[in-house]
């Protein structure tokens, strides 16, 4: 009788599961290539669905929700960068606990109009490091000009994906950034006189510690771009809240973020991450993301999130001005000899 009961429960859950399968494809119009795949995707959703419900029943007081979204039948793997993110810090000065006593209880740069809708990268996850650098570039000439365009991430993609140190220096030697129309599409291999640039930058500070109190000083200039470690619990069906969860890996960062602000949700201060993973994801496609209290560091606590590095990049009104006639096919041609990498075959294909 046992086993007819555990049988017969069986059989209950995976119609349950069944039924959200269907339910989850007519609400996101999900058709596959094959039958095959279809298999393996709807295998996959089973395992997520049943990882969602779990951490909603082991985590009652959690401080964000989980739940089905238009990624459930992907795995985590699929979403983030399969490759570490170059990125190489310098040394800088830490900001002081007494340096962040007089700044805003909190900031969001989307009121500004300085922030681009958010992006559906795709199944091109090696997409985010060119992406978030292209979106902190724009950010910052919107702030300087009141004029937001959209930068060619393609651009940046196949010239600066594999640079070394960093993708920011090698956008610097591309002359900055070009707009969305001159350069529209991936074509897997570096064009240094393909567009024009609109727009660059001439600082670039860069924070290997884990010193927040820093990083509260940089966003009250401009947007910032973080790396972290996306494979924690519930990050990738996150629907909304304060996302803190200490398990979080502390490995390399394997995704990249734009961070527009900050704030407090009663006695809980967090982030405000745009992610490149569509408006159907978490809070239209925004993640809050737990920050430590003022005047605290991240060097000793583990249970607060980990960034694994992060930047800024400035202009004086000036430079940006005078870079902005300036910028020439013959200034981008001549400063890039070291940092550029051709990859894949020359197909194109959009972002």
């Amino acid at each position: 009788m046992k086993y007819v009961v555990l049988f017969l429960l069986f059989g209950v859950a995976l119609s349950n599961l069944s039924s959200e399968w269907d339910k989850f494809k007519r609400d996101y119009n999900k058709h596959y290539a094959s039958t095959a795949e279809e298999s393996e995707r709807q295998q996959i959703f089973f395992e997520n669905v049943n990882r969602i419900r779990s951490y909603q029943q082991t985590h009652s007081d959690a401080t964000f929700t989980v739940g089905i979204n238009h990624l459930t039948d992907r795995r985590i793997e699929e979403l983030v960068s399969g490759s570490k993110i170059h990125f190489e810090p310098r040394p800088i000065s830490l900001k002081s606990s007494n340096e962040v006593k007089n700044l805003p209880e909190s900031l969001d740069w989307r009121e500004k109009g300085v922030i681009t809708p958010v992006i559906e990268q795709g199944e091109l996850a090696v997409i985010q490091g060119p992406l978030v650098a292209t979106e902190v570039v724009e950010s910052l000439y919107a702030i300087y000009t009141n004029n937001l365009t959209e930068g060619s991430i393609p651009r940046i993609y196949d010239c600066c994906l594999q640079a070394e140190p960093d993708i920011f220096e090698c956008i610097q030697k591309l002359g900055g950034i070009c707009r969305k129309p001159g350069y529209p599409e991936i074509v897997n291999k570096c064009e240094p006189n393909a567009c024009n640039p609109f727009t660059t930058f001439d600082e670039i500070k860069k924070l290997k510690e884990k010193d927040e109190n820093t990083m509260l000083t940089w966003i009250q200039d401009s947007t910032l771009w973080v790396v972290m470690n996306a494979i924690g619990k519930g990050f990738g069906d996150y629907k909304g809240g304060i996302y803190d969860e200490p398990t979080c890996p502390k490995t390399d960062g394997n995704h990249a973020m734009q961070v527009v602000g900050y704030g407090v949700e009663g006695s809980k201060r967090y982030w405000l991450c745009k992610n490149s993973w569509g408006e159907q994801w978490g809070e239209k496609g925004y993640i809050r993301m737990k920050r430590v209290p003022p005047f605290h560091t991240l060097r000793h606590s583990s249970t607060f999130f980990q960034w694994f590095n992060s930047a800024i990049v400035r202009s004086s009104p000036n430079f940006l001005h005078s870079s902005k006639s300036n910028l020439s096919s013959s200034l981008i041609s001549n400063s890039l000899p070291t940092l550029l990498t051709s990859v894949g075959d020359g197909r194109r294909s959009k972002v």
